[in-house]
């Protein structure tokens, strides 16, 4: 009894193993549900590309075959020739189709049972022309020989590319077909659709805005699209024999554009000289990667260029994302959606890669993600670029509040300028009024009594004497007066020349050295004779005469006003300096407070109109130097800088 079970269970084993062998090899393949056959399919790969298909299909050469394992072979970037080889039963009389679902196989020979027990050759692929008996779109359709029912077929096909090859057979009916075909082309046309769409738009925007992120941004999606489309997923036969064959010979003329222009938009995106500068030189390797890969391309070698793009996709993909999060997190606010953007591609292009190299299987999603993940990545930086340009005008429209607000407020410091000024200028004439009109009057009195005869010569001569002093006044306070005006309606500009101050000081002195002896004050200076200086002669002119006229007019009778110069750290300082009197103060003098219009007093009660001291800072301002005031054990100084000659043909 249990030897009897024990031989019912062998039994049953061995019908089993049997069974599930003949469904391998023998193919109990449904053409109703549209999969991929690859774990029904033997292969083998000829690395010499040599082999023929007598060689190829003979009983001896049979054990060389292995079995699939996927439900898609991926080969890899081969440029060896694949042989596959699968079987089936023939259930009913309707046709039946090997479809071939991709576009980028170079060469493909069918081999296809007759009725005769021969087989009938159809040749088709990238490379190769429409014949009869395939239907080429972005897959390749081969119509099968109608066998009798029940009857077992084996398909031979030949494979060659020296690209990727990636195998996605299918074993279907006109039925199966015409079902399954609205689905793909469904989800096909709708991201061409927005690949379209994101063209047109940010085209027009280029066009509208002048702004050439937006033109980056358009190349890009142009070059992505067509690369995308016309040699991915094959829509080249769209065009023709001639653009479908073309394009397969140079499979990445458009990926190498589409990384170019990619890095020209993320640069300019992110203002990368600014946000992460020191990722340039990265960038521009990228770029002449991208070079690289153009000429290999357009030069035929499809194998190098594929393994180039392969690194390269991953690697272009990678560094913007790095940048776009450094560039956000220093705090360019526009990197958000840019960040998401490039997290898709790079994502989508890492499971792509290792699928291809065989680290994960290779199927219909993997095989349609580098196209569904392209277009979301061309959306969110479309997505990006809005975010940009609000980001852009929001700031522009605080850029105009500010400017705004500041114009207001310039608007009010210059109106308040203006008073201030006007009301200087008023309390200047005033003053220049009371000033040159008393002693104007008293002079045109000594002329009007002369002119009537009421003086006599001597009467005469003691009142104009008497007046000689008024005069004096009123040409120094014209005299300020006019390089005062001159200077702030002309705009005058200071002219340095090489000159004496020996010789400036020996003209000054017979004009102040009587002014100082009425007041009983001793006049000195100590300057050398062959010292020169650089400066604008004729301001320095001025500077000394105010000053010199200041000292006179604050020393008390019997006191002394020294002029000196000395050499400091290659410099020239001049200095005027003279005694007071201990209740004199002089806190006001230099103060940024002092104003043009404060009358100051002599010590013989001599008036003035506060313009002098002023047009010195103004002059020296122009000459690159300032001046200096001390006061200390009743001597007051004022004092400045110069600098000494320049040597002709000197720096």
């Amino acid at each position: 009894m249990f030897r009897c079970r024990r031989q019912d269970f062998l039994f049953l084993f061995l019908l089993f193993f049997t069974s599930a062998y003949l469904t391998r090899a023998y193919g109990q393949i449904s053409p109703a549900d549209y999969s991929n056959i690859g774990k029904y399919i033997h292969y083998y790969e000829d690395k010499s590309a040599v082999l023929d298909f007598e060689q190829a299909s003979s009983p001896a050469f049979a054990k060389r075959y292995q079995p699939g394992r996927q439900e898609i072979l991926n080969f890899g970037n081969s440029k060896s020739a694949i042989w596959i080889r699968f079987r089936f039963r023939y259930q009913g009389k309707q046709p039946l189709y090997v479809v071939l679902d991709a576009p980028n196989i170079e060469t493909i020979d069918g081999y296809f049972p007759m009725p005769d027990g021969g087989f009938k050759r159809v040749q088709s692929g990238s490379l190769v022309r429409n014949t009869e008996g395939v239907q080429v779109e972005n897959r390749y359709v081969f119509d099968l020989p109608v066998l009798p029912e029940g009857q077992l077929a084996t398909v031979y096909m030949r494979l060659k590319t020296n690209n990727i090859m990636l195998v996605p057979v299918k074993l279907a009916s006109a039925d199966t077909i015409l079902n399954h075909k609205p689905y793909k082309t469904r989800i096909e046309y709708a991201y061409m659709g927005v690949l379209v769409a994101l063209l047109l738009f940010n085209l027009f925007l280029y066009t509208s805005l002048k702004d050439k992120t937006y033109l980056y941004y358009t190349l890009y999606v142009l070059t992505l699209s067509l690369y995308l489309l016309v040699y991915i997923r094959g829509y080249g036969f769209l065009f023709g024999d001639d653009i479908r064959i073309y394009m397969s010979k140079h499979p990445h003329l458009f990926l190498s554009l589409s990384v170019v222009t990619s890095l020209a938009f993320c640069r300019r995106f992110l203002s990368l000289d600014k946000t992460v500068p020191s990722m340039l030189k990265l960038y521009y390797a990228l770029g002449m990667c991208g070079v690289v890969l153009f000429f290999t391309s357009l030069l035929g070698f499809k194998s190098i260029s594929t393994s180039i793009a392969q690194v390269l996709t991953i690697s272009v993909s990678l560094t913007a994302w790095i940048s776009g999060v450094i560039a956000y997190r220093r705090g360019h606010r526009p990197a958000k959606y840019y960040v998401v953007a490039w997290s898709f591609i790079w994502v989508s292009v890492a499971i792509v890669t290792a699928s291809l190299a065989g680290i994960i299987a290779t199927n219909e999603f993997t095989m349609q993600l580098v196209p569904v993940a392209s277009t979301a990545e061309l959306l969110m930086l479309s997505f990006a670029l809005g975010d940009r340009y609000k980001i852009i005008i929001q700031s522009e429209q605080r850029a105009r509040e500010e400017n705004l607000q500041l114009i207001q407020s310039q608007n009010l410091v210059l109106e308040q300028k203006v008073t201030e000024r006007t009301r200087q200028l008023n309390q200047l004439f005033s003053i220049i009024a009371h000033d040159l009109r008393s002693p104007l009057n008293s002079l045109m009195s000594i002329l009007e009594l002369n002119r009537m005869d009421a003086l006599d010569g001597e009467e005469l001569s003691a009142l104009l004497e008497q007046n000689k002093d008024n005069i004096g006044k009123i040409n120094n306070t014209l005299n300020n007066l006019l390089h005062w005006a001159r200077q702030r309606m002309e705009g005058q500009v200071s002219e340095p020349v090489n000159f004496n101050l020996k010789e400036v000081i020996d003209e000054l002195m017979p004009a102040y050295l009587p002014l100082a002896q009425k007041k009983n004050i001793s006049l000195s200076y100590n300057i050398a004779a062959m010292l020169r200086v650089y400066a604008d002669k004729d301001e320095i002119n001025l500077v000394i005469r105010n000053l010199i006229d200041n000292a006179i007019k604050f020393t008390p009778r019997g006191g002394n006003i020294l002029i000196e110069m000395k050499l400091k750290s290659g410099i020239a300082e001049i200095g005027i300096e003279n005694t007071v009197s201990a209740d004199t103060s002089f806190g006001h003098v230099l103060s940024s407070g002092n104003r043009i219009g404060k009358v100051t007093s002599g010590t013989d009660n001599e008036g003035g109109v506060g313009l002098g001291l002023q047009l010195c800072r103004d002059y020296l301002a122009g000459n690159q130097s300032e001046l200096g005031f001390s006061f200390e054990n009743g001597r007051v100084r004022f004092f400045f800088t110069l600098p000494l000659a320049k040597i002709a043909g000197g720096s």
